[in-house]
C-alpha cells in the first residue's frame, strides 16, 4: 500500500497558487505565508498528525472541513484524498486525486498522486455503483401538444395531450476484474436500469452485460475489448434483445487533461416489430480537462447510426456537449452542461410523407446542484434541473420538457 507521507504535504511556506506581485493573498492562499490563520494552521496540524500515527478515519472530518472551506487549495484536497485512500474508499479517493492535480504540487507530491491513481486502477477486483432519483417531468412521453397530426394529407387523427407525471430512476451496476497476468484483468460488467411510472405501460427495464479484457498500461491508460448482451422489457414483457461488440480506451495527457474514446457495434431484435431489426454502431469521445483544484471542464461528442430494415425508421444521431463543474467556498458545488442534437432519417414516414424525410434538432440545458455538508453514510442528495427542446419538419415531433431529478451520488 502507498504511503507517501503526510508530513511530506505540510505548507512550507509557498502557496498553492502563485500570486501577482501588487495583489493581497486570499485567506485561502496565506496559510502557508510567514503569517498564516492560526486556526486554520493548527487544524491542518491536528489532520496531518492524526495522518502520521495511521488514524485515517480520525483526520478524515478535520480534511472534509478544510476541504469545503478552502477548495482551491490543492495540499488541502491532497491528504483528504490519501486518507480516502488508505479506508478504501477510491471512488471519493480519485475524485479529489485529479482535482489535487491541478494545483501547484511539488514533482514527488505529482508522483504520488500518479502512483496512487495507478494503484487505484487495478487493486480491486470488483465495484459497484447504485443510483435512485425522482424525476418530476412536465412532458416525459415527449408529445408535441397538437391536437390532430395529419395522415398523408387526406386524415386528421387525434393525438394525446402534454401530460405531466413523476418518475423514479433507478440504476445499479457491478463490475468484476479478475487479473490474468501482470496489467491484463478480464472484466465482467452488468449494469440495469429502469423508470418506473404510476401508469404502469410506460415502465421500462434495460439490462446489459459486457464480457472481455482490459489491459492497464501507464498514465491511466486502459484498452478493452470484448462482447456485450442486453435486453429491454416493459410491463408486457421483453420489447428488445441484442448481443455485439466493444471496444474502449481511455488515457491521461499531463496532470489535467484525460480522453476517452468507446465504440460499440450491436445487432438488436425487436419483439413484434421487425421493422425496427437490425444493428446499430456508435462511437463516442469524452474529454476532461481540470482547471484549477475548484474547476472542470467536460466535453464529449456521440455519433451513432441504426441500420433498420424500414427506411423511415433507419436514423443517425449526433450530439455534441460540453460543460463545467465548480466548488465554492463553503461547500457548495455546481455544474452546467449544455448538449445540441441532430437526427437524420433515410426516408420519410410513409404516413407522414408530405413532411419529407424526419430532421430533428435538439437542444438541452441541465443545471446541478450539491453541497458538501449534507451527506448521509457517505452519500450526498443532487439536484439537477433540465431544460429540453426538440425542433423538427414533424410537427407532432416538436415538444418541450422541464425535468427536475433528486438523487444520490458519492462524488463529492
Amino acid at each position: 500500500m502507498l504511503r507517501a507521507s503526510g508530513l511530506a504535504l505540510v505548507l512550507g511556506g509557498v502557496a498553492v497558487h502563485a500570486q501577482a506581485p501588487e495583489q493581497p493573498q486570499s485567506r485561502a492562499m496565506q496559510i502557508a505565508a510567514d503569517a498564516p490563520d492560526q486556526q486554520v494552521r493548527a487544524t491542518w496540524r491536528r489532520a496531518l498528525e492524526h495522518m502520521r500515527t495511521g488514524a485515517p478515519r480520525a483526520a478524515l472530518p478535520i480534511l472534509e472541513r478544510l476541504v469545503t472551506n478552502f477548495p482551491a487549495v490543492a495540499r488541502f484536497r491532497l491528504e483528504l484524498a490519501r486518507a480516502l485512500y488508505l479506508i478504501e474508499d477510491d471512488e471519493r479517493a480519485r475524485y479529489h486525486f485529479e482535482y489535487a492535480l491541478a494545483g501547484e504540487l511539488s514533482l514527488g507530491e505529482i508522483k504520488a498522486v500518479q502512483d496512487y491513481l495507478t494503484a487505484m486502477d487495478t487493486r480491486k477486483s470488483w465495484r459497484g455503483q447504485a443510483r435512485i432519483a425522482v424525476v418530476p417531468q412536465t412532458n416525459p412521453w415527449q408529445r408535441s401538444g397538437q391536437p390532430f397530426v395529419d395522415i398523408g394529407g387526406v386524415l386528421l387523427l387525434p393525438l394525446p395531450p402534454v401530460e405531466r407525471a413523476v418518475g423514479i430512476e433507478l440504476a445499479l451496476g457491478a463490475t468484476w476484474l479478475p487479473r490474468l497476468r501482470q496489467d491484463l484483468h478480464a472484466r465482467a460488467h452488468v449494469v440495469a436500469t429502469g423508470q418506473m411510472f404510476k401508469d404502469s405501460s410506460f415502465a421500462r427495464g434495460h439490462l446489459r452485460g459486457e464480457f472481455g479484457f482490459v489491459h492497464f498500461g501507464d498514465h491511466g491508460q486502459q484498452f478493452g475489448l470484448g462482447v456485450t448482451v442486453q435486453g429491454a422489457a416493459g410491463r408486457d414483457g421483453l420489447i428488445m434483445k441484442g448481443a455485439g461488440i466493444y471496444g474502449a480506451f481511455q488515457r491521461r495527457f499531463g496532470r489535467r487533461t484525460q480522453m476517452s474514446i468507446s465504440a460499440n457495434y450491436d445487432e438488436l431484435r425487436f419483439v413484434g416489430a421487425p421493422q425496427f431489426n437490425g444493428p446499430r454502431a456508435t462511437l463516442s469521445l469524452g474529454l476532461q480537462h481540470i482547471l484549477s483544484p475548484q474547476m472542470k471542464l467536460t466535453g464529449s461528442l456521440s455519433l451513432s447510426h441504426h441500420h433498420t430494415q424500414a427506411l423511415f425508421h433507419r436514423r443517425t444521431d449526433a450530439v455534441l456537449s460540453a460543460g463545467t463543474e465548480y466548488s465554492f467556498g463553503g461547500g457548495l458545488v455546481t455544474g452546467l452542461e449544455a448538449s445540441l442534437g441532430h437526427t437524420r432519417f433515410a426516408e420519410a414516414n410513409p404516413l407522414l410523407a408530405q413532411h419529407g424525410p424526419q430532421r430533428d434538432w435538439s437542444a438541452q440545458l441541465t443545471a446541478t446542484l450539491m453541497h458538501r455538508d449534507y451527506s448521509v453514510y457517505g452519500f450526498a442528495p443532487v439536484l439537477q434541473m433540465g431544460l429540453e427542446h426538440n425542433k423538427s419538419n414533424v410537427p407532432m415531433r416538436n415538444y418541450d420538457n422541464i425535468k427536475v431529478s433528486l438523487g444520490a451520488t458519492r462524488n463529492f
